[in-house]
């Protein structure tokens, strides 16, 4: 039961981030024809990609392998009591992060986008999404996979 949960919960991920970068590429593509072959511009372009790519680079760091100095973290004894403490630290940053991006969701929950006329909640609900994503990645990869990296 757990590989499925694991196999349908990084499939998701994966089709989330990749679909995010394919956004990113369509609407940069678009924008670039626009501007220098049609001399047009599409106005909401900028904002969409900005939003996309705040989103794109949360959700992608819950999957990545983060650095770490080798010198002490490959040894065997040192591994999985460096990985419980880095996890920790890391989950605390994560829970401060997401816990400013949850008071700014309400303080700018009011303001809008110029051109895409949404608000700008969903701005800063890519860190509270993304960080409990990120941290629940982590938990899972400290608690199944000890040692281990991201899931393959």
């Amino acid at each position: 039961m757990i590989p499925r949960i694991e196999w349908a919960a990084t499939w998701l991920w994966r089709v989330a981030v990749a679909g995010l970068m394919l956004a990113i590429t369509a609407i940069t593509i678009a924008q670039v024809v626009a501007r220098y072959g049609l001399n047009n511009s599409i106005v909401w372009g900028e904002e969409l990609n900005r939003l996309l790519f705040v989103w794109l680079i949360v959700l992608g760091a819950a999957g990545a392998d983060h650095m770490r100095i080798g010198l002490l973290a490959d040894r065997p004894a040192l591994k999985r009591p460096l990985g419980i403490v880095a996890a920790v630290g890391a989950l605390g940053a994560i829970a401060l992060l997401a816990w400013g991006a949850f008071k700014l969701q309400s303080m700018f929950a009011f303001d809008r986008y110029v051109t895409l006329d949404l608000s700008k909640w969903w701005y800063f609900a890519a860190l509270t999404v993304g960080g409990s994503v990120w941290a629940i990645a982590m938990v899972w990869r400290e608690v199944v996979h000890p040692g281990g990296g991201a899931p393959q």
